[in-house]
């Protein structure tokens, strides 16, 4: 039986851990000149043959890290539950020093998180550099395998066909998630992402970009569709997009509020709301939470900051906040369209103007602005997308003129870095935003990126409509394995 909802009490250890949680947030208020940005790439391991890499056995992703490891002695090693799950260490490029953290999702997806750093271009080496040490590890250990960015793992028909990682966390998630949404069982084993992580100036700054993000979501998790297949047969549209759908509506979607407004007290009292299903303590012993709240954990005593990370871990809205803004609706993507993606992304909601900027080109279709749109609006755009791809409109908009306006301010504020210079200040330094720059070599490459997505959306298709020459064609050198003609 569920236990009875109880507003927590604004006392004691609970009123301590919410204000240590949004002085968390607090602290990632960054000047326009400390402002950086990053992303995370999430891509899936495929022997030649195109059938999954285990996480287990000799030739499997646990050889791969300890192998990765071994060449590395300087890295930091994180052993979780008794298992190699994840390396960091610094990747000097041509530019600045990067830091680089890889993990393993619930089935070994292998995710590599780069920066935060200045520019895109530098994240981008980053990733390169990452990838070429993948292949001299997999060649040294005789394994046969391509990291593969899609959406979702093009290779199987059953997401029970795939082991997951020996990490308590996911035995946890996957045994409560099963209960609460058909695919939630898809999504912890078979998807795979590209997330990009934001800065943001202050807190009014953080709710601007969340309120854009949250409003523009259906519209990026759409251009940025590189799901073709699922479950083995040819997907429709914006199979990730679907999927999440049906995972946990408690802790998944849209955050109540985020379209009118949201502080950071109110984020957190919504985490506190959802059942954490884990806990992760100071010793990062993991244990089931059963029936608790976030809440109730909250109350019980004081949590150190690791502790308090950890809740916020336990919830995936289509917009997180974590001390920096994290958009999470984009497939995974090869990585010079995710760098692409990436540069699309702060070029847009870096700048404090885009909201009106994007009003002014759509005045149109859109005379009342975005104003009176609520979130049913956005879950309705989301799923008018999914169902109608570039037939579509977005709150009135045809989606391809929405995409070609978002374009359009991009390529703008990244060749004149407009929007963006601190009220406070004239000095040159403090306009220097990242993406939003003129640095020469870093703004080519965020230009060439744009250009790279203007080409691909100015002929109406997405990343998954695109086989591997074509992919080769638009992004140049770059070598892509998959392709979705042998899965389909």
């Amino acid at each position: 039986m569920s236990r009875p909802y109880r507003i927590p009490s604004f006392t004691g250890a609970f009123r301590e851990n919410l204000d240590a949680l949004i002085s968390t947030l607090i602290i990632g208020d960054k000047r326009p000149a400390g402002k950086k940005i990053g992303f995370e790439l999430e891509r899936i391991l495929l022997y030649a043959d195109g059938s999954p890499v285990p996480f287990s056995g000799e030739r499997g992703i646990s050889a791969l890290l300890h192998e990765m490891a071994r060449t590395r002695p300087e890295q930091q090693l994180d052993f979780i539950d008794g298992s190699l799950l994840g390396l960091a260490y610094p990747v000097e490029t041509s530019s600045e020093t990067v830091d680089v953290t890889v993990s393993l999702e619930p089935s070994a997806q292998m995710e590599i998180s780069t920066g935060p750093a200045h520019s895109v271009r530098a994240l981008y080496e980053t990733v390169l550099r990452f990838d070429e040490e993948v292949r001299r590890a997999l060649a040294t250990l005789g394994i046969d395998a391509h990291l593969v960015a899609l959406g979702c793992n093009p290779s199987v028909r059953s997401p029970l066909d795939l082991e997951l990682i020996p990490k308590k966390r996911y035995t946890f998630m996957d045994a409560y998630l099963s209960g609460r949404g058909r695919f939630a069982q898809d999504m912890m084993r078979c998807t795979a992402s590209t997330q990009v992580s934001l800065d943001y100036e202050s807190e009014c700054d953080a709710e601007r970009i969340y309120r854009m993000a949250t409003l523009l979501g259906p519209m990026f998790a759409f251009l940025f569709d590189n799901a073709p297949i699922f479950r083995g047969q040819p997907a429709f549209g914006m199979a990730r997009s679907r999927i999440w759908r049906h995972v946990d509506v408690d802790r998944c979607g849209i955050v109540p509020g985020a379209l009118k407004g949201l502080s950071f007290e109110d984020y957190i009292l919504w985490v506190s709301s959802v059942k954490p299903v884990i806990f992760t303590d100071e010793q990062k012993v993991t244990t089931s939470t059963d029936d608790l709240y976030t809440r109730d954990i909250m109350s019980k005593r004081l949590l150190s900051r690791n502790e308090l990370l950890h809740l916020l871990s336990t919830v995936y809205p289509n917009v997180r906040l974590k001390g920096f803004v994290e958009l999470r609706e984009m497939d995974s993507l090869p990585p010079r369209l995710a760098a692409a993606c990436t540069s699309f992304t702060g070029a847009l909601f870096y700048d404090r103007e885009l909201e009106s900027k994007l009003v002014d080109r759509l005045r149109a279709r859109l005379p009342e602005g975005f104003d009176e749109i609520d979130e049913n609006d956005a879950v309705v755009a989301r799923v008018h997308l999914e169902e109608q791809g570039w037939g579509a409109s977005v709150y009135g908009v045809p989606v391809g003129e929405m995409a070609d306006a978002l374009l359009a301010i991009a390529k703008e504020n990244v060749a004149g870095h407009a929007g963006c210079l601190d009220a406070s200040s004239t000095s040159p330094i403090d306009a220097a935003v990242p993406v939003v720059c003129d640095t020469g070599a870093a703004r080519d490459f965020d230009l060439e990126g744009l250009h790279m997505l203007e080409r691909l959306w100015g002929a109406r298709r997405l990343p998954r409509d695109c086989d591997r020459s074509e992919l080769q064609d638009l992004m140049g050198t770059e070598d892509v394995w998959f392709d979705a003609a042998r899965f389909a």
